[in-house]
């Protein structure tokens, strides 16, 4: 992962710059500034050069790579050396110790200026993430039998609306031979408490191909969607929300490429125009910490997807507590493919996914795919470690060399709190793994069925 290899990096840069700059102000006498200018200068060659070979494997030219490479030094640089001033100047710290606490602005803002602009990577097209096939065959012509599964929590604000729209779009590839006439729609009730479950009754003595699935009590918007696509029936089945977002015209155009032969095809937004800055935002957020954490996801899709049967029959067979579909489903393999559209402004009713659920997923997806957040903890350790090993040479040579008075309770508290976070923080990622851990060895049921139509 980039990160680890950033911080290899940089405990061999911090190594060699830290060197050199106790050097020159010990043996050469210089100042604060000048020792951190000479001793980032040392350093810069070997940082550059392995950073773009080896910890972003950029391709990009040598000269721009170099030049966004300075400029994101120069502001790690700055807030270094900002760091060290504030620290001698105002918390009557030691210029050695001080250096020392300046590594970690340098290190934070140099990674993500390393990774975001001085040596960023191509963005990968939402197609080149799923499942790569030599061939694709495509299918017999028959008529499809079409299975479309919405999870519903407290949705009768928008119900109404969707399924009108749901059953003009099905009637409509009904006529044009496109899917057979049992293909249906099923709710699933994820314990609302509304009156979601009485609209759904409605829309079932109405049409009897309008389905129903009640849950005993909400078990979550994954659980509920794992419930609808293992009770639908048909060749294929299409997952949507309830909410209107996503444009149901597109499941015209999943059917076809399944009918060209493909098993999985992943509805991806084309933009995210409709969000909010801070949505926007946080949502790329979330699919680059996911993608840094090593879970391989296809970039702005969510839950609307259309999955052949034997898909879903292999779906059946992961029996995790812990679900996290969009990381699940890219594993599966089978033939896949996308197709995007604009998303929708929320037709009606609140969003069910707020920034508390959305984190809560997000950690999801990083602990139930991925060991990163552990082997971090060991990387920070040694890291924690060799920087002990570098105070305690500074304190040796403070005490033995240079005969000064270490000082007071600066020297000491910091340490003590730094370490002391550092273990908090590992203890709660050790939690979170324990407690996943946990739920999967008691196996208890998903979720249960209270009635069907």
């Amino acid at each position: 992962m980039t990160a680890i290899r950033f911080i290899l990096v940089g405990v061999v840069n911090t190594l060699v710059g830290l060197g050199t700059i106790y050097a020159a102000m010990y043996f050469f006498s210089f100042g604060i500034k000048s020792a951190n200018l000479v001793g980032y200068l040392v350093g810069i060659i070997v940082s550059f050069t392995l950073n773009k070979k080896w910890t972003f494997k950029n391709r990009d030219g040598v000269g721009t790579s170099l030049v966004r490479f300075l400029v994101v030094t120069g502001v790690a640089y700055v807030a270094n050396l900002e760091t060290v001033i504030l620290s001698v100047s105002y918390l009557n710290i030691s210029p050695y110790l001080a250096q020392f606490l300046g590594v970690f602005p340098y290190t934070i803002i140099g990674y993500l200026g390393c990774k975001f602009f001085a040596f960023p990577n191509k963005k990968v097209s939402a197609s080149r993430l799923i499942s790569a096939v030599t061939t694709i065959k495509k299918r017999p012509t028959q008529l499809l039998n079409l299975a479309i599964v919405i999870p519903c929590y407290n949705e009768e604000e928008v119900l109404t609306e969707t399924n009108s729209r749901l059953l003009e779009l099905m009637k409509s590839m009904k006529t044009t031979g496109l899917i057979s006439e049992n293909s249906g729609v099923y709710y699933v009730d994820d314990g609302s408490r509304d009156r979601t479950w009485e609209l759904i009754s409605n829309f079932h003595s109405e049409n009897p191909f309008v389905h129903g699935v009640k849950l005993s009590r909400n078990r979550g918007h994954q659980n509920a969607l794992l419930a609808g696509l293992f009770s639908a029936e048909g060749d294929a089945i299409v997952s949507i929300d309830a909410d209107l977002q996503d444009d149901i015209k597109v499941i015209i155009d999943m059917v076809c490429r399944y009918n060209d032969g493909y098993d999985i095809i992943y509805g991806v937004r084309s933009s995210r125009k409709s969000d909010t800055f801070f949505k926007r935002m946080t949502a790329q957020l979330y699919y680059k910490v996911l993608k840094l954490m090593g879970v391989d996801l296809v970039y702005n899709h969510a839950d609307y997807r259309l999955m052949s049967r034997r898909v879903i029959d292999c779906l059946n067979k992961f029996k995790e507590v812990n679900l996290f579909l969009r990381g699940i489903i890219p594993q599966l393999g089978f033939p896949a493919t996308t197709v995007f559209y604009e998303r929708n402004e929320r037709f009606a009713g609140e969003s069910k996914y707020p920034l508390g659920k959305m984190l809560a997923l997000a950690t999801d997806g990083i602990t139930s795919f991925s060991v990163v957040p552990l082997r971090m903890i060991t990387w920070l350790g040694l890291f924690v470690s060799i920087a002990s090993v570098v105070v305690i040479v500074w304190i040796l040579l403070d005490k033995f060399v240079m005969h000064t008075v270490v000082p007071g309770w600066t020297s000491t508290v910091l340490p003590i709190y730094f370490l002391g976070g550092v273990q908090l923080l590992s203890v709660g990622i050790l939690g979170e793994y324990l407690s996943k851990i946990y739920m999967e060895t008691k196996q208890r049921p998903l979720y249960f069925i209270e009635e069907e139509i």
